[in-house]
């Protein structure tokens, strides 16, 4: 899907907008300045839909509230649909979801963590299914 000229990222507010860009066969929307990066419903595809697999196995702990200072007082607009986003934990990666469109904000860094995230859940698939039960 083409990026709206009239989208903004939602970290930098000197930036005017996102800039498209093609990122492995998709165009994406990213921010020149903080290199974050806005991904439109369905363009991580198979990526998302692991990384929400993962989400999906409950294990019978608590959930131990980490999530940074920094983060818990950034309420970013979406640049999809201006939607406020939502935090999401994916492993030690906090992600912004938006809850309207499910478009997907990642800061510099979180793409390379989420990949490697799913190369830890598909070397260890059995082990996560065996925990989810």
């Amino acid at each position: 899907m083409p990026a709206d000229p009239q989208r903004h990222c939602p970290r930098c507010e000197e930036v005017p907008s996102l800039v498209a860009t093609d990122y492995a066969g998709e165009t994406v929307d990213v921010c020149p300045q903080c290199h974050g990066v806005y991904f439109d419903k369905g363009e991580l595809g198979e990526l998302i839909e692991l990384v929400e697999d993962f989400m999906v196995v409950q294990l019978n702990e608590d959930e131990i509230d980490n999530l940074p200072k920094v983060e818990q007082e950034f309420k970013p607009a979406c640049p999809g649909c201006g939607e406020t986003m939502a935090p999401h934990q994916i492993s030690q990666t906090w992600i912004d979801r938006c809850p309207g469109c499910h478009g997907v904000w990642l800061d510099q860094g979180e793409m390379s963590a989420l990949r490697a995230t799913q190369m830890l859940i598909r070397g260890n698939l059995n082990l996560f299914i065996r925990l989810g039960q």
